[in-house]
């Protein structure tokens, strides 16, 4: 069975005035259906920029996703997500993709 979601070597950085932050490095995962993925970890580990990015709502050009690719399998239709124009974000984000915050 595939998977609906891949997530690989998932690379975020942010652009302050000062210069680059690294928020998130080598992140990889995939989720198949029927699967439940939690994230866990320390404040400030990168666990709400690695799910802003599943869904691109990264403020840019602060935040971007610099390195990974993150696809998400439909079926039918498949998405690179870090390429997928806005308008496609927007029919996908809620219907196909979400999260939830503690």
């Amino acid at each position: 069975m595939a998977a609906l979601l891949e997530v690989e070597n998932l690379a975020v950085s942010f652009y302050p005035a000062a210069g680059e932050v690294q928020a998130v490095r080598g992140v990889s995962f995939s989720l198949r259906q029927g699967e439940v993925l939690a994230v866990v970890g320390e404040s400030g580990c990168g666990k709400s920029v690695t799910s802003l990015s599943l869904m691109q709502l990264l403020q840019r050009p602060q935040g971007q996703v610099v390195e990974g690719a993150i696809r998400l399998n439909l079926g039918d239709k498949a998405y690179d997500v870090t390429k997928a124009p806005n308008e496609v974000m927007q029919k996908l984000r809620g219907n196909y993709v979400s999260m939830i915050f503690q």
